[in-house]
């Protein structure tokens, strides 16, 4: 009987130890998942920050390219501008309407002007 109870008592020590490993075991799982789980929100507030970041960029992004259109419209007309101007008098520019001869019209009252023959469009005013 002393035999059976050695075994018995070996046997839920046994099972004892096994229980505790599996327990321990569970134990460093979950902290696995712990660190996992601080890890991807790490990452998320990352990923979140970088996001913000490029919005950032993107609207500074699109107000240059506003700017650089206002001053590429503005570059044109002067283009434009000196182009009638090469007309002073020898009707050598050309309408960007209709691509007409241009001519400077003097006024007495009235500001001087470069318009096209053809189509009367005032290209500039001195």
């Amino acid at each position: 009987m002393a035999d059976d109870d050695a075994e018995a008592e070996a046997e839920s020590t046994v099972e004892t130890t096994a229980e505790r490993e599996a327990e321990t075991e569970a134990a460093d799982d979950v902290t696995i998942d712990v660190e996992a789980i601080d890890a991807y929100e790490q990452r998320i507030e990352e990923l979140s920050t970088a996001v913000e970041e490029r919005e950032d960029t993107i609207e500074e992004l699109q107000s240059v390219v506003e700017e650089q259109s206002e001053q590429i419209e503005t570059l044109e007309n002067q283009f434009l501008d000196l182009s009638a101007r090469v007309a002073d008098g020898r009707n050598l520019g050309v309408c960007p309407e209709c691509n007409g001869p241009t001519e400077k019209k003097e006024r007495l009252f009235r500001s001087d002007t470069i318009e096209c023959t053809r189509c009367g469009e005032v290209i500039h005013t001195y």
